[in-house]
């Protein structure tokens, strides 16, 4: 050991691989070794709930999508509860137009048709109810085919909504248009048929051809019976008339005959009679006027005018036959000709004229001629 002075080694390089030197007197101002700092840890079933809070969210997004509702201008709806859990049960009428609302999670909203709706039976395709060509056919009183084209105009009763979806809207899917359609026609067109053969069976054909006034009788009583007809198959006042507003009356569907065609045959001999008819008329106004010509020269005869006149008299007021009017006491003699004796055609004949009295003579030549 010697004593010197002691060498100080902190400012020289540690070993190779060795660790640092703590200087002692560093140490022992601080009081512990030095430690690196730690972010703080966030405890596992947090973070998972997180997670889940956030999956659940985005579940519901399209819940509640889902549940935002709202009723065109021209359509009701009707409301009913179920979803996934519980049971279905009506929740209310929402009112044509009603702007955007919350129906409830998954639950129905059923949409029918609040505006005026039509029945149309024709023969014109693109016209009518059906793609086809169509008419309803009916016998009359003689067992003659009549065809009618007609149309009837209506509303569905929105104040028996809910008895008429869970009755029949429910049982053709009336809400949406194609079982809208199969309902209609299953109960308009049987009614229709039934009531528009029992009033044509009351007239005959002609009658109901011929008659304007009755066309429009049998249409009136087929209007009113069929409304009748309807509630009694449905059971219910399900449709109404145009003019039916929600709250008021219900008034009878407006029924209307387009048109009628008959079986071909009919019409060709309602034509024939028709002009049967037109002869037999003829004939009756061209006797009448025989006997009108008779009582004309039996006029004549007893005024001394010789019966074999009346045709030249005829003639000369219908105009074929000009003539003249000499005075008396000329000593005026037109001479006619005898036949062959070469006169020209178109010639008028010579007439011997006495000077007895003023004589209307018939000729085609001027004085002077």
């Amino acid at each position: 050991m010697t004593n010197g002075p002691t060498q100080s080694y902190d400012n020289e390089p540690s070993p190779l691989g060795a660790a640092a030197t703590v200087p002692a007197g560093r140490q022992a101002r601080s009081g512990r070794p030095k430690r690196a700092r730690r972010m703080p840890s966030i405890p596992l079933g947090f973070g998972a709930g997180l997670v889940l809070v956030a999956i659940l969210l985005l579940g519901l997004v399209p819940a509640v999508a889902s549940g935002l509702k709202k009723t065109p201008r021209d359509r009701v709806g009707i409301s009913y509860g179920g979803g996934p859990i519980e049971g279905s049960h009506f929740q209310r009428v929402v009112q044509p137009g009603t702007g955007l609302f919350f129906n409830g999670f998954v639950d129905p909203l059923y949409l029918y048709p609040a505006d005026q709706r039509n029945y149309i039976v024709s023969k014109t395709v693109g016209q009518g109810a059906v793609a086809k060509p169509d008419s309803i056919v009916a016998p009359s009183l003689d067992r003659v085919q009549v065809e009618y084209q007609v149309a009837v105009y209506f509303k569905l009763n929105t104040d028996r909504l809910r008895d008429f979806h869970e009755q029949l809207g429910l049982r053709y899917s009336a809400y949406t248009d194609s079982g809208w359609d199969r309902l209609i026609q299953d109960t308009f067109r049987q009614q229709i048929e039934s009531t528009l053969q029992e009033q044509t069976r009351r007239y005959a054909v002609a009658d109901i051809f011929s008659s304007a006034a009755l066309l429009v009788q049998i249409q009136n009583e087929v209007q009113k019976t069929l409304s009748a007809r309807l509630q009694a198959a449905l059971g219910r006042q399900f449709f109404c008339g145009p003019t039916f507003r929600p709250g008021g009356p219900c008034p009878a569907l407006t029924f209307v005959v387009k048109r009628i065609d008959l079986p071909r045959s009919v019409v060709a001999a309602f034509e024939l009679n028709r002009t049967s008819q037109v002869q037999i008329a003829t004939k009756t106004n061209e006797v009448a006027q025989r006997q009108k010509e008779a009582e004309a020269i039996n006029a004549l005869t007893a005024a001394g005018v010789p019966a074999n006149l009346y045709p030249l008299i005829k003639a000369i007021e219908s105009g074929k036959i000009p003539f003249w009017v000499i005075p008396n006491n000329l000593g005026l003699t037109l001479t006619t000709p005898t036949p062959g004796s070469g006169s020209s055609p178109g010639e008028a004949p010579s007439v011997p004229v006495p000077t007895s009295s003023t004589t209307a003579v018939p000729t085609t030549t001027t004085p002077g001629g």
